[in-house]
């Protein structure tokens, strides 16, 4: 087997989990797979790699870290509570509500409130600095150590910890107060709405958790390879009308 097919042969095994990296960085799917693809061209061409797959990993997610930061960089706009407006302007929306009832039922809407759950996840990491959201994503949810961590962004390890620290505090404070999951004065529990939707059950993802960061971490854990679902996709396009001003 040729270097280049050694490589397409890893970079298909970790091509979900890097557009699900991507996606949770940037938020929208198609960009993600833009730049995971540009990573692909990049991995074919370079002639320095090491032949370790667990090596080669690394610098997959090191060249999409810093593709996207540099889309984040170019595309700052962001709205804190944007899953708010968006939920807004979709109940206004006849269209957007009818393709929804149509989707009632469908098994691939079974773990709609877990995908909400990391959905916002994502929505609420673009409220910190790009190398704040990417160094936790990395350490907290695709088990990098903090030095791997540290060389994707380029950084030391004690930038990493500073930035794990701080980002940590940032999503504690936002969940506090906007999450209804955590306190019944929040103002958001979309997650348990949709599922009463679609489903009909109305479940709880923090449901026997400590209802804290830990707690929606390790969803996103076990979801680190999970493409998102066909309503998510298209409510995602609402919520770029709502940053447009559209």
């Amino acid at each position: 087997m040729s270097q280049a097919e050694t490589r397409a042969d890893v970079y298909e095994r970790h091509h979900r989990e890097l557009v699900t990296y991507a996606t949770r960085l940037v938020v929208r799917e198609a960009i993600a797979e833009e730049l995971v693809q540009e990573a692909a061209l990049r991995l074919l061409q370079d002639k320095q790699l090491p032949p370790d797959e667990s090596q080669i990993r690394a610098w997959l997610f090191r060249v999409v870290t810093n593709l996207a930061i540099d889309h984040l960089r170019r595309h700052s706009t962001w709205k804190e509570l944007v899953l708010v407006d968006t939920r807004e302007r979709a109940v206004a929306d006849p269209a957007f509500v009818a393709e929804s009832r149509q989707m009632r039922g469908s098994p691939e809407l079974t773990a709609i409130a877990r995908e909400h759950l990391a959905v916002c996840f994502a929505c609420t990491l673009r409220n910190l600095p790009p190398q704040q959201a990417a160094a936790l994503l990395l350490k907290e949810v695709y088990s990098f150590s903090t030095a791997e961590t540290a060389e994707a962004l380029e950084a030391t390890a004690i930038q990493v910890k500073n930035w794990l620290q701080q980002a940590r505090r940032t999503l504690e404070d936002r969940y506090a107060h906007t999450c209804a999951l955590v306190t019944k004065q929040g103002v958001c529990h979309q997650c348990v709405e949709l599922d009463g939707f679609f489903n009909g059950q109305s479940r709880d993802p923090l449901d026997g958790t400590a209802r804290d960061l830990d707690a929606r971490l390790a969803i996103l854990r076990e979801t680190r390879e999970a493409a998102l679902g066909p309503w998510h996709k298209r409510m995602l396009r609402l919520v770029d009308e709502v940053l447009s001003g559209g």
